[in-house]
């Protein structure tokens, strides 16, 4: 048997061969559960080949058996989720696994297998010939959108959330609830509301989906605003199965009534917006439809940033001089809510030595990878929490709000209206 055949079916070997010095021995089954394909494909470079016995013409060698159609599959499976172009590269390899990796059995086994979207890139409001226009910042090595986008018309992207990316039209007022994937749009009009200033969230209303791909289904859209009577803060929702505004409810803030235009966080059943700078913070019950506030643990310079923790409580997060300080909201022992430090991180350690780094700040989340985006002089960097890197996505310029898109994007999921359309715009925003 050759030994390309003997990789393949990987048969058992004499205990010989066994102690032969660089012969493979590992089974196909082992190669499968790994997650690392490039190893896979570094064992393959690295297999000898048998020498010993005289080389066949072309003509009488036969060709090697094809794997099976599940190997392959599970294979393919273990394409990272994290540099799209892998899997767009591998569906170009053969009308196989163009069918694979297309097919809708196989995009659910995919997703269930690496459970979490990953981080494509953030949006974020750029100017291009006087007019202001979404813009996208990959964080991967291919995006997989082009920038700008929607026709360069004049939209704000202001929350996304799975999978769907919040915008308002600068002029107008009104709203587009857009899916990069899919290129689906639902325009939601504007609530007639005299608002000072106000906040967000975007979210899926589909009963028991596990936001790693729903795309096209019912939503929710949360509008909270200050301005209407002073010292108040006010709530409504609306819901696309119902095509309509509910009634709104709302809170005494006191002298805290100016919203910051940061993505809201979305913690089980609720919803939190940052008032002043994060001198208080604002609680939307999704369920009971009540307002609440509640104090942040304690104030920075650059104010704090809300987010989910890992364990799913409400976080916060905050930066002073060179540190970045993470709270979570637990309740102790008599189910009284309050806020306990869980970690420190020092920047010095993960940013570039620079002076101009000194008034970092906090200005986005991205609640699945666990990544937090922070703004200085120098440029935008984002930093993981679980391993401790930091890299710069960005040069340094006007990018607000940050808007992290985290999404699935799989050959099977290509909208082609937003790959084969570029617009006329293509200048950078900076």
């Amino acid at each position: 048997m050759s030994g390309w055949a003997r990789l393949r079916w990987a048969r058992p070997m004499s205990d010989e061969s066994k102690h032969r010095p660089g012969r493979f021995t590992r089974p196909l089954s082992q190669l499968l559960k790994s997650t690392h394909l490039p190893r896979f494909a570094s064992l393959f470079r690295s297999f000898p080949f048998p020498d010993s016995a005289p080389t066949p013409a072309p003509s009488a060698m036969a060709p090697p058996p094809e794997l099976p159609d599940d190997a392959v599959a599970e294979i393919l499976l273990r394409l990272p989720p994290d540099e799209p172009r892998c899997l767009f590269r591998a569906s170009l390899v053969c009308k196989l696994w163009q069918r694979i990796l297309t097919a809708a059995a196989f995009l659910r086994r995919y997703r269930r297998f690496h459970r979490t979207p990953p981080l494509l890139g953030y949006f974020f409001a750029g100017e291009v010939r006087g007019e202001i226009a979404p813009f996208f910042i990959p964080t991967t090595p291919a995006s997989p959108f082009p920038k700008p986008m929607l026709d360069c018309r004049p939209w704000m992207p202001l929350d996304c959330r799975h999978g769907r990316v919040l915008l308002q039209k600068v002029q107008g007022g009104d709203f587009t609830i857009w899916d990069p994937i899919t290129g689906g749009r639902e325009e939601v009009p504007e609530p007639r509301t005299r608002s000072r200033s106000f906040s967000v969230a975007v979210l899926c209303a589909t009963a028991g989906c596990d936001h790693r791909g729903c795309h096209g289904g019912p939503f929710l859209f949360v509008w909270v605003w200050t301005g209407a009577v002073k010292g108040f803060a006010y709530a409504r929702v609306y819901s696309s199965q119902l095509g309509s505004w509910g009634m709104p409810v709302s809170v005494g803030v006191g002298a805290d009534d100016f919203l910051n235009a940061n993505r809201g966080a979305l913690v089980g059943d609720h919803v939190y917006f940052m008032l002043q700078m994060g001198a208080r913070i604002l609680k939307y019950d999704l369920v009971k439809h009540h307002l609440s506030v509640i104090d942040p643990p304690e104030s920075y310079e650059c104010g704090i940033f809300i987010m989910p923790t890992e364990d799913g409580l409400l976080g916060v997060a905050g930066i002073s001089g060179t540190t970045l300080h993470l709270w979570s909201r637990k309740a102790n022992s008599k189910g009284v809510e309050r806020w306990v430090p869980y970690r420190v991180i020092e920047l010095r350690t993960l940013l570039p030595a620079d002076d101009r780094f000194k008034t970092a700040i906090v200005v986005a989340f991205a609640e699945s990878v666990r990544v937090i985006f922070v703004c200085t002089k120098i440029g935008h960097f984002i930093i993981d929490l679980r391993s401790e890197q930091a890299r710069k996505v960005s040069k340094p310029g006007m990018q607000f709000p940050i808007v992290p898109f985290m999404s699935f994007y799989t050959p099977g999921g290509i909208c082609n209206e937003v790959i084969n359309h570029s617009g006329n715009c293509d200048r950078d925003p900076h």
